[in-house]
């Protein structure tokens, strides 16, 4: 099954002594300790949220140590951080591209007049080239809030890579562009539109009644938030005030290997002890994220 690809890439600080990966990402601004200890704790509570979306993270070894080059030099003025960032690596099991490489550390692209290789952009593209189907993004904050795309060209084909912030907010929106396998509305008759229509109860059991239009339904789809096998998925719906349970059609268990759609019914639902912790939380934040 096609898969998502999160590259996490962080800033190199910008010194004659620091083995950078790229001229991207290095910056001149040298954080003091408080900063840093800002900027992993917030990749921790970013790691944490997609740790269970539908997505796997990597990172870069020696863009991680360009980054800890002043920690490393001046560890007494960075007491901690080393451990802070490591922890959150081994904690949520991220993996080092460089140990399960596509590229070779010699293949050449070209950016505009440039020659690059042997870094993440080199290996995005070259897993492009031999797996198609997957989507990769690099999360960064060595652009502040802005994102960026490069257009990496060999002899015969050019190929795509573009970054986002490592924010909650940007990484979500492209990750709900890009649901492998795609979600696909698919209407049940029994729970009715707009609040009527449903079928009655049988066995004394209620029928959920879907209370907004089916459009408005399908809208909300891609942005609903579930645990892995991401059978039932659910969303906040802030025009009915209420929470939105969304059923695949097809479970987990039986979904074929190479299925490229995957559809989900939905309804409203009056009690909200029935969404998972986990993810009233993560809804939680992204409500927070946008106001």
């Amino acid at each position: 099954m096609a898969k998502n690809i999160i590259a996490l890439v962080f800033p190199e600080y910008n010194d004659n002594g620091n083995l950078v990966t790229s001229k991207d990402w290095v910056v001149d601004e040298l954080y003091d300790d408080k900063t840093m200890g800002v900027q992993i704790k917030e990749t921790g509570i970013f790691v944490d949220f997609f740790n269970d979306e539908e997505c796997s993270m990597i990172y870069d070894s020696m863009n991680i140590n360009a980054y800890l080059y002043a920690v490393n030099v001046l560890p007494e003025c960075y007491p901690s951080r080393v451990r802070q960032l490591r922890s959150i690596f081994k904690q949520y099991g991220l993996k080092d591209w460089r140990r399960n490489r596509v590229s070779s550390e010699t293949e050449e692209y070209g950016i505009h007049d440039e020659i690059i290789k042997n870094e993440i952009r080199t290996e995005i593209a070259a897993r492009i080239e031999s797996t198609p189907a997957n989507s990769y993004l690099i999360a960064t904050n060595a652009f502040g809030d802005k994102g960026k795309t490069w257009e990496l060209k060999t002899k015969t084909s050019t190929f795509t890579v573009g970054s986002l912030p490592m924010s909650i907010s940007h990484v979500f929106e492209w990750l709900s562009n890009h649901h492998k396998p795609l979600r696909v509305y698919e209407w049940n008759e029994k729970h009715g539109e707009n609040g009527i229509g449903a079928h009655k109860g049988n066995k004394g059991d209620e029928v959920s009644l879907l209370l907004c239009s089916i459009s408005h339904a399908e809208e909300l789809l891609p942005r609903a938030i579930g645990e892995p096998m991401y059978d039932t998925l659910y969303c906040f719906d802030t025009k009915h005030d209420k929470y939105m349970e969304f059923q695949a059609g097809c479970k987990y268990a039986h979904l074929q290997p190479d299925a490229i759609e995957r559809p989900y019914h939905s309804y409203h639902i009056n009690d909200s002890s029935r969404v998972p912790k986990r993810v009233a939380y993560k809804i939680n934040t992204l409500q927070k994220l946008s106001e």
